[in-house]
């Protein structure tokens, strides 16, 4: 009996750390950011964890009305994760390839591209999300699945 009860518990162990991806969240308080955006008049949903630690994050406002909100999160290692949040329609033009994905209940699509980055897109109530990872020269190597994860952290 104990040999089985420590067979299942080794196969949980795993099977646990599968589910993950074996890349850790951390935790990031988005209060800040959030009351920022509240003054421009918009309260998206923002991330609650990263594959890294946030160093600081820059809301990158152009000096005209505009409908896209872009956010650059900095890791202490170089990472960089850029949001951007529309409050208007979002069209794509040209050839790329794309794999349909689920956030949230909510349909949206991932791209990989060598120069690029990672990019995981998906509307959700009034707001259209595009997250990108950079990838060129980091070590923090991020998946699909890890992208999605973060999205899924959005409060």
């Amino acid at each position: 009996m104990k040999k089985m009860t420590m067979l299942l518990l080794v196969v949980l162990l795993f099977a646990t750390a599968g589910c993950n991806n074996g890349q850790e969240l951390i935790g990031f308080n988005n209060e800040e950011l959030s009351k920022e955006l509240k003054n421009e008049g918009i309260q998206p949903k923002l991330p609650t964890q990263f594959p890294m630690e946030v160093d600081g994050y820059e809301l990158q406002l152009p000096p005209h009305k505009s409908a896209i909100y872009p956010v650059m999160f900095k890791g202490k290692e170089g990472e960089i994760f850029n949001l951007r949040v529309h409050t208007g329609d979002v069209s794509y033009h040209g050839e790329f390839k794309k794999e349909d994905v689920e956030v949230n209940g909510n349909e949206g699509f991932f791209t990989e591209d060598d120069r690029a980055g990672l990019d995981l897109a998906w509307a959700e109530g009034d707001y259209y999300y595009i997250l990108n990872y950079q990838t060129v020269g980091l070590d923090t190597e991020v998946t699909k699945e890890t992208m999605i994860r973060v999205a899924e952290s959005f409060k």
